[in-house]
């Protein structure tokens, strides 16, 4: 009787494990299909324009006009004085302005090149270095012996006197306004003052040199 009850016992488990292994198989595929399952998916996309601002500028030397002059000589002119004589004073004018559709900018002056003619250059440049001097104010009014009094922005030199041709800019900041669209930016004016030292010497008559000065401009 018994070994006949623990027959039946054990032919009852038979189904039910069968039902656990089928169950667990089942359980095994709901797993990979939930894994391998497809999905729903969506994208948004953002896109950027870039691009770069303008900077350009242009220079008007003694009421000569607008130019564009950005390599040695650039505008070149003789002072309205002429021919210099010991003591006399020659006035220059430079208005620099940015060109249409330009952004602001700062410009600094740097310092003369001067350069003789004829077989004795090197010497005639070294003359003119040594016996001429110059100042600058910073004004876009009338440019002449005015324009050095009162208390005017100093660009090159003071108050009490000029520096060598070769000397640049020895302080301040000189700005570029910005242009619109269509229009220039407003002027910034340099008035330079040049005078002939009274102790040149005499050999240093009927002589000529050029002096050429960069006017440096940078971007803000």
């Amino acid at each position: 009787m018994r070994h006949a009850a623990q027959k039946r016992s054990a032919a009852g488990r038979l189904p039910f494990l069968r039902a656990r292994a089928l169950l667990a198989g089942g359980l095994v595929l709901g797993l990979g299909a939930t894994v391998t399952a497809a999905s729903w998916n969506d994208s948004e996309y953002a896109t950027a324009t870039l691009s770069t601002s303008t900077f350009s500028t242009e220079s008007n030397v003694n009421a000569l006009g607008y130019v564009d002059a950005p390599t040695a000589p650039g505008t070149t002119v003789t002072l309205p004085v002429g021919a210099f004589s010991p003591n006399v004073k020659g006035y220059l004018q430079v208005l620099i302005r940015t060109k249409a559709n330009s952004i602001a900018g700062t410009v600094v002056l740097n310092p003369g090149v001067v350069t003789g003619s004829g077989p004795n250059a090197a010497a005639d440049a070294l003359a003119f270095t040594q016996n001429f001097s110059y100042r600058v104010v910073r004004t876009a009014a009338t440019c002449n012996d005015q324009a050095f009094l009162g208390s005017p922005v100093w660009v090159v030199g003071t108050a009490g006197g000029g520096v060598a041709l070769n000397t640049g800019q020895t302080g301040g900041v000189n700005v570029l306004a910005a242009a619109t669209p269509t229009l220039p930016g407003s002027a910034t004016g340099f008035c330079f003052e040049v005078l002939l030292s009274g102790s040149a010497p005499n050999d240093l008559q009927g002589k000529s040199a050029a002096a050429t000065w960069q006017f440096l401009a940078t971007s803000n």
